[in-house]
């Protein structure tokens, strides 16, 4: 058989189709029964998603059922990255992305300065600042706070760390142009920054743009077509009904830092808002609810178009708090008019209930606007809230540290009488001072000065409290000398001489006070030195010192007798909040309870059901007896009633209310230079109060934060505190 040259080209195409239906019907094999399953999977994957449903938060109320908060309705851009064509999951490769281009247009975004702290040298922090402050226009200080903050606390992290958040894409180039001489900083559009630090799952949705109004939202969705991966969300912001009335209490939420999601990844999506400070920060775990899910098939636009399968979320639970808005509102008119009329900038002013610790009202001035937050806050605003002098953010009430001034007293006398150092019948001579002789040297002196230079002559506890004398007190604390008996290495005691001269007396006298040993005792029994546990970040212990703390501070200034003496008076060392000080307060007036401060009543769902309820709780009871309590009143009822020597009763008003309380005027700082060469220590202005007097109700604490000024408590603290207590009584006259 002959093959032509045709038959053999027929023959080889026949061959290779042969060979090709074979090796198609191999590849469809393979693609559908070996892996079938796993082409089913990733199909699957391209159009069903898993969507977390977010909870909406908590609302808060004040005692009475006032709404403090409330959530407005409000937009979200998110990105899912594998639907984004040009970017898929590489989180890393946003630079140039057509879509975050087109979305950054639309929602007219800047850029963001950070900083990665693991690339940047620490001795290059100042450098960096430097070279960034001229790039972007601003004072180095800015940019060094910041950046010291980051680096300090974390200063290995590879985590990005925003520093401005405020740049113009012009001077976003320049910065560009010097990446290479800023080690360490990045620049990122927002969305991309938002994209990069917020990114958790390629197929979940990623928050890159909050706070977006409606119009700028149906502007999205109408380009629709030109951003695939892109969705608008709806999520409620915050909306804080009085604003600076409430922001110290209340505070605000905002997005999880990097580290608070790696540390609870379970809790927590990259993008969730969490509370940052007051009351959303310490009952976020109440307020957020409980995310829920849905399965749902979606387009290639990333469109629901029908739901598999849902958990509804469930809604936070309600807090309603102890606080009484109006008279909230009247302590802050009151106290602001006592701040201008001080002429200061800052002041404190509590109301507490005497009986169960529950707080009426806490104000701390100046305040802030946390509605600031609620959508992002803009730089500026930012900048401007943490470089004010005055410091708006800072809650002096529970993070405030101010020695005490003679409010002090009150633990002083009720440490006397209860130790037997004087009974109410005791007098003591109080001349304008006393000096105390050197151990080693009795012919060197140190003076310690009353308040009033002519003394106060022959007075008891009760006199001593009502005219605030300071040599009384400094004869209350000053120990037996057996009480400052030293015991050395080698096995013997040494005796260090405790005695003070009076004005013209040839010899000493001996002090047989109480010693700084029972003063510290009796102290951390009313609560100093310790956080009162109250429910809001940021409080501070005050100090409540002693020998054994001096040592260990100034390791070659030991405690000496002058640091006791001047402890009695609320001077020194001492530290104290002003949330300590009503709470010291408040236990001298109900018989000696020390309770926890409490500012939260309830904790409802969304039904109205209660949750949990807030019980008052006693920390404590002071280990002085009723009746020496009772003198102590008696002193303090005075201060007020006593219109001639009382230290508050001519700026007492209120005569319908039997008022009892103690001025407080406490010196900080070194001394002032006056214009007539006199030298004055600035000093801050205390009243502590309590009322009725015969079945005290509740306490009230004012400070008003000296400055250039040396304030006195009498004048300056007593007529706020008067103005509240009517408030609080419905007292018009």
């Amino acid at each position: 058989m002959v093959v032509t040259p045709m038959k053999r080209s027929y023959m080889t195409l026949y061959v290779s189709l042969i060979v090709m239906f074979i090796i198609l019907a191999g590849g469809l094999y393979h693609t559908q029964i070996m892996d079938g399953q796993a082409y089913q999977a990733q199909a699957k994957d391209n159009r069903e998603r898993i969507i977390t449903k977010k909870a909406t938060r908590g609302i808060i109320y004040d005692r009475i059922g006032l709404r403090l908060v409330a959530n407005n309705p409000s937009y979200s851009v998110a990105v899912t990255p594998a639907n984004v064509p040009d970017i898929g999951c590489a989180t890393q490769e946003l630079e140039g992305s057509r879509v975050f281009n087109e979305l950054a247009a639309i929602l007219h975004t800047n850029d963001v300065i950070a900083v990665k702290p693991v690339d940047l040298p620490l001795d290059k922090v100042g450098e960096v600042a430097n070279r960034l402050s001229v790039l972007l226009q601003t004072p180095a200080d800015n940019l060094r706070g910041p950046l010291g903050d980051v680096m300090k606390n974390n200063p290995q992290s590879k985590f990005l760390f925003p520093i401005r958040s405020d740049v113009s894409q012009d001077v976003g180039k320049a910065v560009r142009a010097q990446l290479k001489n800023l080690p360490g900083v990045k620049i990122y559009n927002e969305l991309e920054f938002n994209f990069i630090t917020r990114f958790g799952d390629c197929l979940k949705p990623v928050t890159v743009k909050r706070g977006v109004d409606y119009t700028t939202m149906l502007s999205v969705e109408m380009d629709e077509a030109k951003l695939p991966g892109v969705i608008v969300v709806p999520e409620p912001v915050r909306q804080y009904s009085d604003g600076p009335l409430f922001s110290h209490l209340l505070g605000y939420v905002g997005p999880i830092s990097r580290d608070d999601y790696e540390k609870a990844k379970d809790a927590y999506e990259p993008d969730d808002k969490v509370g940052q400070t007051g009351i959303e920060a310490s009952l976020d775990g109440q307020l957020r609810g409980t995310k829920g899910a849905a399965h749902v098939m979606v387009n290639s636009k990333e469109h629901i178009v029908t739901e598999i399968a849902s958990q509804q979320p469930i809604t936070g639970n309600n807090v309603t708090l102890t606080i009484d808005s109006n008279l909230q509102r009247a302590v802050t008119s009151a106290l602001q008019d006592g701040i201008n009329k001080a002429n200061v900038k800052s002041g404190v002013a509590i109301v507490m209930n005497v009986n169960n610790g529950q707080v009426l009202s806490m104000v701390s001035l100046p305040s802030y606007d946390n509605n600031l937050f609620s959508s992002g806050i803009s730089q500026s605003a930012f900048d401007w809230l943490n470089t004010d002098p005055t410091l708006p953010m800072f809650n002096r009430a529970v993070g405030g540290a101010y020695p005490p001034g003679s409010t002090y007293k009150m633990i002083t006398a009720s440490a006397a009488l209860q130790e037997h150092v004087v009974t109410p019948d005791t007098t003591e001579y109080c001349p304008g001072y006393i000096t105390v002789p050197y151990t080693w040297n009795e012919k060197q002196r140190t003076t310690f000065r009353d308040w009033r230079q002519a003394g106060q002559g022959n007075i008891n506890i009760v006199q001593a409290l009502t005219v605030s004398s300071d040599v009384f007190f400094y004869l209350m604390a000053g120990p037996h000398q057996e009480d400052r008996r030293l015991h050395l290495d080698d096995g013997t005691d040494e005796i260090t001489y405790t005695r003070y001269y009076t004005p013209g007396a040839p010899k000493p006298t001996e002090f047989n006070g109480l010693g700084i040993a029972k003063l510290h005792d009796y102290a951390a029994a009313f609560g100093l030195g310790k956080k009162t546990g109250i429910e809001l970040p940021a409080e501070v212990p005050g100090l409540n010192p002693d020998p054994a703390w001096k040592i260990k501070t100034y390791s070659d200034n030991p405690w000496s007798l002058g640091d006791t003496l001047v402890t009695a008076i609320g001077q020194g060392y001492n530290l104290l909040t002003p949330l300590q000080l009503v709470n010291i307060t408040s236990a001298v007036a109900n018989g000696g309870t020390v309770y926890k401060p409490q500012l939260v009543l309830k904790v409802t769902d969304s039904t109205g059901k209660t949750v949990q309820n807030y019980q008052p709780k006693a920390l404590g009871q002071v280990p002085v007896l009723p009746e020496n309590l009772a003198i102590v009143r008696q002193g303090m009822r005075n201060v007020v009633a006593d219109k001639v020597k009382g230290t508050a009763g001519n700026h007492i008003t209120i005569s319908s209310i039997q008022i009892a309380g103690k001025t407080g005027t406490a010196e900080f700082g070194e001394p002032i230079r006056q214009k007539d060469g006199r030298d004055v220590r600035a000093a801050h202005a205390w009243f502590t109060a309590f009322a009725p007097y015969d079945k005290p109700e509740i306490a009230v604490v004012v400070l008003l934060e000296g400055g250039q000024e040396s304030l006195e408590g009498s004048t300056y603290a007593v007529p706020v505190t008067d103005a509240i207590l009517k408030a609080y009584f419905h007292v018009n006259k």
